[in-house]
């Protein structure tokens, strides 16, 4: 058996559909993407591949479609793993954290259908979107320039503890129907008509702040972001949006202009995350790194 897996590749990556990662990055790093399901009327969508976010949001305005979203099946998880266990020593599966979502559960019981369950490593990223993208793309780079199993898992505990993100929303409406947003954000966002500023603290959305106007958020939520991480050597950036491009582009512009950037994208999110927020979401996810991760860009 040890002969076997010698001749095999070393790591295939997984994550789900949730993390948001570019279709071209995913290609390019040979990242498989299991797709989340989404639901409305009766009928079952997986994301990113039956439905996509333009079909989503005109549902939404023309039809106030309401959306409801389900994890893989164990089943789905088990089917993927047996298929990369073929032709590789090891997977490692990183996903959206699992206070969000049942992703994990499902992953870690598709793992114990297994019979080589110690082959799989499933790592919960305690955030999402492009929080968990940007830990599925280092650990892909690290794995293309063939780390050592246990320097990678390092790699993605350091940023799982460093990454922050920073959000604003037009309408809490579709958020608040998920069940994914503070009770006190929706309550108060339904009284006063204010936009509430929003992170992901221990895997949980929280509510981090308010302002009066969608501009104010915006501007508060970038205010935040350069302020927490003005002082560190290297970061990571990336603005998440839905329907925010031109918004989106003028954030990026400024926090390059104050903060020391290894690495910047801007991402349009999944049809998944547009179901459950609608139009006018606004994310920015930064990270610090250390030498160990910004070797990696070299």
């Amino acid at each position: 058996m040890g002969d076997k897996l010698e001749n095999l590749k070393s790591y295939a990556l997984v994550t789900d559909s949730a993390s948001d990662i570019p279709e071209e990055l995913v290609e390019k790093y040979k990242i498989n993407v299991i797709p989340i399901y989404i639901h409305y009327n009766g009928k079952e969508f997986r994301d990113g591949i039956d439905i996509n976010s333009n079909q989503i949001y005109r549902l939404q305005k023309e039809k106030k479609a309401i959306f409801t979203s389900s994890s893989p099946s164990p089943r789905d998880f088990m089917r993927l793993y047996t298929k990369l266990l073929e032709s590789h020593r090891k997977v490692l599966s990183i996903h959206i954290s699992s206070k969000l979502s049942a992703v994990i559960k499902s992953a870690r019981i598709g793992r114990e259908l297994l019979e080589a369950k110690e082959r799989v490593e499933i790592f919960d990223s305690f955030s999402g979107a492009m929080g968990t993208g940007f830990m599925v793309l280092i650990a892909a780079k690290a794995i293309a320039k063939k780390y050592p199993y246990r320097k990678i898992i390092n790699i993605l505990s350091f940023l799982r503890g460093n990454i922050n993100l920073y959000g604003t929303i037009d309408t809490l409406k579709y958020l608040r129907r998920s069940g994914r947003v503070p009770a006190v954000a929706s309550t108060i966002s339904g009284i006063l008509k204010i936009k509430p500023l929003l992170g992901i603290k221990n895997g949980l959305v929280e509510m981090i702040g308010i302002a009066i106007t969608r501009y104010g958020s915006i501007v508060e939520i970038t205010r935040r972001a350069i302020r927490d991480f003005r002082k560190e050597q290297w970061v990571i950036v990336s603005i998440i949006h839905t329907l925010s491009l031109k918004e989106s582009k003028k954030i990026m512009s400024k926090i390059q202009s104050s903060l020391k950037c290894v690495d910047t994208m801007i991402t349009e999110c999944t049809p998944v995350i547009g179901a459950h927020t609608g139009p006018g979401l606004i994310g920015i996810i930064v990270s610090r790194l250390n030498q160990e991760i910004v070797d990696l860009y070299i």
